[in-house]
């Protein structure tokens, strides 16, 4: 019984301390007119200067997507700035999926803007799903509840 609550103690201190506390990742698509004016350059910026890491890239689709890993402290101002978008941006639409944990599937030390050649798209649902896996998802969805 004693060492039960000598775990629950220090799992008690460490409440802060664990990257979930401290970091949040997050995925999103841009839809509007955000290509050719400079968008991906103005979000690379501003996580530069929120000290966030990940990637942004035009989409085949004529969107801006990517994923970012900030610190909770200015993770919603990055987000906040892809909803706004810079000025000559028209930002119609934000899909912003939030991470359980803060694990982004592609991981840099720094905010990179990546070129078109690079295959990004996710297979699970949400913003910049490959779109081979779309009816994937749907078809399995539509058994289960057919079940």
């Amino acid at each position: 019984l004693f060492l039960l609550f000598v775990r629950c103690v220090l799992c008690e201190e460490l409440i802060g301390w664990r990257m979930i506390d401290r970091f949040m990742g997050f995925r999103f698509e841009i839809q509007g007119q955000v290509q050719d004016i400079g968008f991906e350059e103005a979000v690379r910026d501003k996580a530069d200067e929120l000290a966030c890491f990940g990637w942004i890239q035009e989409s085949e689709l004529g969107t801006m997507v990517g994923e970012a890993r900030c610190a909770k402290a200015v993770g919603n101002i990055l987000k906040d700035f892809l909803r706004m978008g810079p000025d000559g941006a028209d930002v119609e639409d934000a899909n912003i999926l939030d991470y359980p944990d803060t694990k982004i599937k592609l991981h840099f030390s720094y905010f990179k803007i990546l070129t078109g050649d690079r295959v990004t798209c996710f297979r699970e649902p949400g913003p910049h799903q490959c779109l081979e896996f779309k009816d994937d998802f749907g078809s399995q969805q539509q058994r289960r509840e057919e079940l």
